[in-house]
């Protein structure tokens, strides 16, 4: 990954995640996955890699004192603009932990189909989401870092 410069609020917010990620992981898996399963193998190598790609990502950017929202992929409290590659629509996503706080109307929990098939996605990548009510196919189109 090329170096990155990264506003110093979203830096800071990105360590505090990685933080709590790195500390919480075992309890989130058990939460969510409390049996042995081929669910919670995936979902551990899910966190797993989210974890690296963060990790990777402060590790190669810059601090810099502008506030801007620039992030280069989709993570955890980014907000994500999508095109339907079938039907055009437009839809816009705030990607959530549902372990922080509860999800609210247009948010997406990292743990849904949405949320994980658009995490560490770029602008430009396609994303194909295998849903309960089917299989959607989704361009991303812009993404920007929520602060809290």
């Amino acid at each position: 990954m090329a170096n990155v410069t990264l506003s110093k609020e979203i830096f800071e917010n990105l360590i505090k995640q990685l933080v709590y990620l790195e500390e919480e992981k075992l309890n989130l898996v058990d939460q969510y996955f409390p049996k042995i399963s081929k669910s919670r193998n995936d979902f551990k190598e899910f966190i797993d890699d989210y974890i690296k790609r963060i990790d990777l990502l402060l590790k190669n950017s810059k601090k810099c004192e502008i506030n801007n929202n620039f992030i280069p992929f989709v993570t955890v409290s980014s907000e994500v603009e999508i095109q339907d590659v079938d039907y055009d629509d437009i839809l816009t996503f705030r990607i959530v932990d549902p372990a922080i706080g509860s999800v609210k109307d247009g948010d997406a929990s990292y743990l849904s189909p949405v949320g994980k098939s658009l995490l560490l996605k770029k602008v430009g990548d396609e994303a194909t989401v295998k849903a309960p009510g089917g299989v959607f196919r989704y361009k991303i189109k812009s993404i920007k870092f929520l602060n809290n």
